[in-house]
């Protein structure tokens, strides 16, 4: 057996689970999913660990079940409403009777972009190279082996308050699992959801989910900057509770089944039944209304997310346009409706990883999870290449002393 890697995503809606088999040529492959509704989750934030814990250990108990082992390790996807990016830049000196740039060296530019002041109640999840500089000539992104004297990297880091990831970590450990690492969940579902070339050349990555809506945008093949904000689908669902009167559950369902982001897509003679409340009769409504109440919340969560994009300067960079993922990104119409706001092509993203399991596992809602698994072989192939080098460096270095 290969290489076993498990993802963990709390959200809002739900808690899922995922253990992938790394095997040769370093090919991802499925082996098992599950999930369970999450409880004490509002906004991606964790408010009571005992009821998101029960959703963790429902959602592992069936991933295990199906991958047919027990996993002891677990690595989160980090999501949430209050993820921001700060821009932080590194620099080293190449000592002189250095000829070339080494792993360490690497390293070390790396290690000095993250001395920064952290404000006590934030703690970094993730971190992402924009490009190296090496005697003021920018767009590297692998050093190791140039030559120089100065090397600065320029790095985004992602932070979260203190005490979401703290939370994260407790309820992973109440179900009984070891948190072995996290990543920001946007950098993850770009794993999974992306193309190279749209990762290359430049897209926006929008995850809607329930509780909350992430962005990222990635440009020379990694992420360079995240946002994100509490309006999602819950949302939406909210508005149409009030608009309808109805349970939240009744607003929720009615909006997967007959829900649609633009209003004049709808033929006015459809209806939809409407359950009654406490015993009254069902009643009938338009779905055009439906489509009435749906749109105006949508299109302001996709303003709030073309807004910050702008805010930020990164508009020009999304030569690839825009990806749609998360469970909202499942709504009727949402990519022409996004493409109206955006004004630029919109695609909807979804996992595409092997495996035999449900084709669930390769919708817009599994693209946190699945995300969080490519994140946890990322994060080990990337450690294991820096010791690979490092010690290469080293015995070249030690032969060229011995030469002289």
């Amino acid at each position: 057996m290969q290489e076993i890697y498990v993802g963990l995503d709390i959200g809002s809606h739900s808690t899922k689970v995922a253990i992938a088999e790394e095997r040769l040529g370093n090919n991802m492959e499925l082996l098992g999913i599950g999930e369970a509704r999450s409880e004490g989750v509002i906004r991606g934030n964790i408010v009571n660990t005992e009821k998101a814990q029960k959703a963790v250990s429902a959602a592992l108990a069936d991933a295990e079940k199906m991958a047919g082992i027990e996993v002891k390790e677990v690595f989160i996807a980090v999501g949430g409403d209050r993820l921001r990016t700060f821009a932080s830049r590194g620099v080293t000196a190449i000592p002189r009777d250095q000829d070339v740039i080494t792993a360490t060296d690497v390293s070390e530019v790396l290690r000095a972009s993250r001395a920064i002041v952290v404000p006590p109640e934030a703690v970094i999840v993730d971190s992402v190279v924009r490009e190296f500089i090496v005697d003021k000539q920018g767009g590297i992104t692998d050093p190791v082996g140039m030559s120089g004297v100065r090397m600065e990297a320029d790095v985004g880091l992602l932070m979260v308050p203190k005490s979401v990831l703290m939370n994260l970590d407790r309820t992973a450990e109440r179900a009984g699992i070891i948190p072995d690492g996290q990543a920001a969940l946007i950098h993850g579902s770009g794993m999974a959801t992306l193309t190279p070339d749209e990762a290359e050349i430049g897209v926006a990555l929008i995850d809607i989910g329930c509780g909350t809506t992430e962005i990222g945008v990635f440009t020379r093949g990694t992420l360079i900057w995240a946002y994100s904000f509490g309006y999602a689908g819950e949302s939406v669902t909210k508005d149409m509770t009030v608009g309808l009167q109805l349970p939240f559950e009744s607003a929720e369902q009615l909006k997967v089944d007959f829900g649609s982001a633009i209003e004049k897509n709808v033929q006015g003679e459809e209806f939809v039944s409407i359950p009654g409340i406490g015993g009254r009769q069902a009643r009938s409504v338009e779905r055009k209304f439906l489509a009435h109440i749906i749109e105006p919340r949508l299109e302001e969560i996709l303003t709030l997310c073309k807004d910050a994009i702008f805010e930020a300067g990164l508009a020009s960079k999304l030569s690839a346009g825009i990806v749609m993922t998360g469970g909202t990104s499942l709504m009727r119409d949402i990519v022409q409706l996004s493409e109206r706001v955006f004004e630029m092509p919109v695609r909807t993203g979804a996992p595409n990883i092997a495996g035999d399991v449900p084709d669930l596992a390769r919708t817009p809602q599994f693209s946190g999870v699945v995300g969080a698994v490519l994140s946890a072989s990322d994060k080990h192939h990337r450690i294991e290449m820096s010791e690979e080098k490092r010690g290469m460096w080293s015995k070249i270095r030690k032969w060229f002393l011995r030469k002289i």
